[in-house]
């Protein structure tokens, strides 16, 4: 396969010559995507700890760092600390040392996602989704292996024996005062690949509603505005945050739905399905070969051509 060479130059990614892009490390501050390559070396397993996290500090840490800022379902949460820094991107610290990265392990809201992955563990309990994997800019590449694979074993200690993750290869685009910027520029999953995941094809393709900021506007969201449901009035509060105008008394929400989110730029965008890979905990390898896999095992996907954009560049 041919395409561009992500390389570092000048304080930004740029494109040159040709050849298939690999070694690269997806990093996140404050939303914005950027790279470590493992050309850089510098990542040491002694300057950094794993560690199990609140609710508290592991959502404040995912919600300002993520592209996502919504918060899953947590139920284990995870967080990799670095020794030698005095503070994390945003300040946060944990037991002393800085908090660089957290992982989350969550119930997804469909059990089929985990019975069809592994039909023989209990669902929520012995089989999760992970939800999150965010790690800072200043971590060097193979720190996000290294966190992943420290919070399977000791999520194994918890019971879990499996864990469905999924990797979003579609960009999404946020709208800014700035202008529009990408929010991700779409992900193969490289990291589960590097932990030997198994690669179980594609979710189910669906058309999606992105909304400005990058996020996605869930049927569940807009049957409790259209039902009248607990939780409507915080669905439509973002939608007015985002520029949708406030309902007026006499329409209904359907109807001021249908409305409002062509004007704030709202359009079905049809999605192929997000790559999923099933990754096994245990804390030994006799452990890990007792779960047994309910999908086949198929190749990795990898880019036909080098999709990643400039961090932060503007789009149209």
């Amino acid at each position: 396969m041919s395409g561009a060479r992500i390389v570092p130059g000048a304080g930004e990614l740029r494109a040159i010559t040709s050849g298939h892009p690999k070694g690269y490390a997806q990093r996140w501050t404050f939303g914005v995507p950027s790279w470590r390559h493992v050309s850089e070396g510098g990542f040491r397993r002694e300057r950094y700890l794993v560690v199990r996290l609140d609710e508290v500090t592991a959502r404040r840490y995912v919600t300002e760092q993520h592209y996502l800022s919504g918060w899953p379902a947590a139920m284990h949460r995870f967080g990799l600390l670095d020794t030698e820094a005095e503070a994390g991107p945003d300040g946060q610290t944990v037991n002393g040392h800085a908090l660089v990265g957290v992982t989350v392990l969550a119930s997804p809201m469909n059990e089929r996602v985990l019975t069809h992955a592994f039909p023989r563990l209990i669902p929520y309990a012995q089989s999760v989704e992970l939800a999150r994997l965010v790690v800072s800019a200043s971590v060097p590449a193979n720190g996000e292996t290294f966190l992943v694979a420290q919070a399977l074993r000791m999520a194994a200690d918890h019971g879990v024996r499996g864990v469905v993750s999924f990797a979003d290869p579609m960009s999404r685009k946020r709208r800014t005062d700035h202008g529009t910027v990408i929010a991700s520029p779409g992900h193969l999953g490289i990291v589960y690949q590097a932990l030997g995941a198994r690669f179980a094809g594609r979710s189910t393709a669906r058309s999606l509603l992105f909304l400005p900021d990058g996020s996605v506007l869930s049927a569940r969201s807009k049957a409790k505005v259209t039902g009248g449901e607990a939780g409507a009035q915080a669905v439509i509060r973002n939608l007015e945050s985002l520029g949708a105008r406030p309902r007026r008394e006499e329409e209904s929400p359907s109807g001021w739905l249908a409305e409002v989110l062509p004007a704030i730029g709202v359009h079905p965008t049809r999605h192929p399905g997000n790559l999923r890979y099933l990754l096994l905990a245990g804390r030994t390898r006799q452990d890990r070969s007792r779960t047994v896999f309910g999908m086949p095992a198929m190749p990795y996907p990898k880019w036909e051509a080098d999709r990643r954009p400039l961090p932060g560049s503007p789009t149209t």
